[in-house]
C-alpha cells in the first residue's frame, strides 16, 4: 500500500497518559531485517483525521486513536467462536500469537473511535481519554458488580441480568430482580416519588489513587467459568457499562452524554504486520448513537456500512424500547425523537432517560475481512453523515493520495452543502488503498449540490 507524501494534519491522535499498562500510540512491526521497529499512531502519517467546530459554540467531537493489548489466548478463542462454516480452510484459521511473531506483535489491537458529545464536550472527551483503556484492563471478577448497579437504575434496567453478560453474573450478590412499571406514565411517577441517590463519584479504572472515589466491586464470577475467556463483545459491553457508571456518578458529567462508533483492526497474518498491510483482518465494531464507520471496496467503490444507528425509528430500537409503550415522537422538522427530545437511544451519560430505556450496551459485530478487497474504513460524526449519504462520503475520498487528504476532502465537501454541526473524520488506509475500481456514483450529484447550495439557508428546509 502506497499513500504518498505525508500531509501535515490539523488533528492528532491522543497520546495514552502515562502509567496505563499496555496502551500505546504507536504500532510496534518487524523491520526487514526483523528489527522491532515503531509505527506512530499519527494523523497524516498512518492515518487521516479532520475536526471542524462548525457554527456551534463549542466543539463536542472527541477522537481517540492508540493500540491496545489483550491476552493472545482470548484473541484466539473469541476467533475461534465467531469463525464461521468452512472457516477452517481459510489460511488465518488456527491463528496464535506465537505464529504471529510473540505477544508483543500479536496481542495488538489498534482503536479508531469517534465520540459526539452532547450537553458540552466533557463526556465525549473523558471517553477519548480512557474508554480504550478500560477496555483493554476489565476484568471477569467486575461483571457481577456493574450489572447490580446497572439493574440499580430501575425502570427499564429492573430487571437487567447482564444481557450479553449474564453468564459471567454471580446471580447471589445482585438484589432481587424487580418488576418494572407497566408504562411509561407509572415509570415517569415512579421516578418522581423517588429520591436521587448521593452521588458515588466512582471511577472505572483505579489509576489516580482518589481518596475520594469508589471502584468496581471484584466479585469472582461463578465457578464454572473460572477458566474461560471473554469475548470481544462481552469486553466492549463491560467498558462501555464501567465507562457510563462512572459519568452517571460525579457531577462533572451531569447533563451532558455522547454517542460512539469504534473500529477495532488486528492483524490476522503470519507473522503479524501492520492493518493496512494485512491481507486478513479481524474487525470489530463498538456502536452506541450515530456516530458510524463506513467500508469501501476495492471491487466497485461502493460504501458498505459497518454500523447501524441507534435512532427512534429503527425497527430494532423501536421494539426493544415499545415494552414500556415508549414515547416516540416527531418533531417540527419530521425527525423522530425519543421522549420527545432524543435523537438516539443508545448513548453514555443521559442518567435521567435511562431508565426508560436509553442504554449504554453497545451493538457489537466482528468479522474477518480481505484487506485488499477494502480501500479503507472511515468514521465520521453526524455533522458529516447529516449532509452527506455513504456513497457520496466515500466517493469524495475517490484518487485522494493519503488518507489525510480524503479526510480534508470530506470535511471541506460537507462545509460546502451547509453543514452547521461539529464535524469529525478519521480516513484508515487498508491493503487496498489506491486500488478502487468502478466509477465515481455520486459525482454529478455533488458537484450539483456544491453549485446550488445556500450556505446562509438551513438544510432543514
Amino acid at each position: 500500500m502506497s499513500m504518498g507524501c505525508c500531509v501535515r494534519a490539523r488533528v492528532l491522535a491522543k497520546s495514552a497518559p502515562t502509567g496505563w499498562r499496555s496502551v500505546h500510540d504507536y504500532v510496534r512491526t518487524r523491520s526487514g531485517t526483523g528489527v522491532l521497529a515503531r509505527l506512530p499512531l499519527r494523523a497524516g502519517v498512518t492515518f487521516g483525521a479532520e475536526q471542524s467546530r462548525g457554527d456551534r459554540a463549542r466543539q463536542e467531537d472527541a477522537l481517540s486513536v492508540a493500540c491496545v493489548s489483550l491476552p493472545c489466548e482470548e484473541l484466539r478463542k473469541d476467533l475461534v467462536h465467531r469463525a464461521p462454516h468452512g472457516a477452517s480452510r481459510d489460511p488465518w484459521f488456527g491463528w496464535s500469537c506465537d505464529q504471529a511473531g510473540g505477544a508483543d506483535l500479536g496481542s495488538q489491537v489498534v482503536w479508531f473511535g469517534v465520540f459526539d458529545g452532547h450537553g458540552g464536550p466533557s463526556v465525549s472527551s473523558l471517553l477519548a481519554d480512557k474508554l480504550h483503556s478500560v477496555f483493554e484492563r476489565v476484568q471477569p471478577d467486575m461483571i457481577t458488580d456493574t450489572v447490580r448497579y446497572t439493574r440499580s437504575l430501575g425502570g427499564y434496567f429492573a430487571r437487567f441480568n447482564g444481557g450479553t453478560l449474564e453468564r459471567w453474573v454471580d446471580q447471589s450478590q445482585c438484589e432481587r430482580v424487580r418488576t418494572p412499571p407497566s408504562s411509561l406514565s407509572a415509570l415517569t411517577q415512579e421516578a418522581q416519588n423517588a429520591s436521587p441517590p448521593p452521588l458515588e463519584h466512582f471511577q472505572a479504572l483505579d489509576e489516580c489513587g482518589d481518596a475520594h472515589a469508589t471502584y468496581t466491586t471484584r466479585i469472582p464470577p461463578p465457578e464454572t467459568l473460572h477458566r474461560a475467556d471473554m469475548t470481544m463483545e462481552d469486553r466492549a459491553t463491560l467498558a462501555c457499562l464501567m465507562m457510563d457508571r462512572e459519568v452517571h456518578e460525579n457531577e462533572a458529567y451531569r447533563g451532558a452524554g455522547s454517542t460512539a462508533s469504534v473500529l477495532l483492526l488486528h492483524s490476522l497474518d503470519l507473522p503479524a504486520v501492520p492493518w493496512y498491510e494485512s491481507e486478513y483482518l479481524s474487525t470489530t465494531t463498538i456502536q452506541l448513537g450515530d456516530t458510524r464507520f463506513l467500508l469501501c471496496s476495492v471491487d466497485d467503490g461502493r460504501a458498505v456500512p459497518l454500523t447501524t444507528l441507534h435512532h427512534p425509528d429503527d425497527r430494532g430500537e423501536a421494539e426493544r424500547l415499545s415494552r414500556l409503550g415508549a414515547g416516540i415522537v416527531t418533531d417540527s422538522f419530521g425527525e423522530r425523537r425519543f421522549l420527545g427530545t432524543l435523537a438516539n437511544t443508545r448513548a453514555f451519560g443521559d442518567v435521567q432517560a435511562k431508565r426508560y430505556g436509553v442504554t449504554a450496551e453497545p451493538e457489537v459485530h466482528s468479522l474477518v475481512l480481505r484487506g485488499a478487497q477494502f480501500a479503507f474504513a472511515i468514521g465520521v460524526s453526524d455533522g458529516i453523515s447529516s449532509v452527506m449519504s455513504d456513497q457520496e462520503i466515500v466517493d469524495e475520498c475517490r484518487d485522494a493520495r493519503h488518507p489525510q487528504e480524503a479526510a480534508q476532502r470530506v470535511l471541506r465537501y460537507a462545509e460546502d452543502v451547509g453543514t452547521d454541526d461539529n464535524a469529525t473524520v478519521v480516513v484508515v488506509p487498508l491493503r487496498g488503498w489506491g486500488h478502487i475500481g468502478g466509477t465515481d456514483r455520486t459525482r454529478a450529484k455533488r458537484a450539483s449540490r456544491r453549485t446550488n447550495t445556500d450556505i446562509y439557508r438551513t438544510r432543514r428546509q
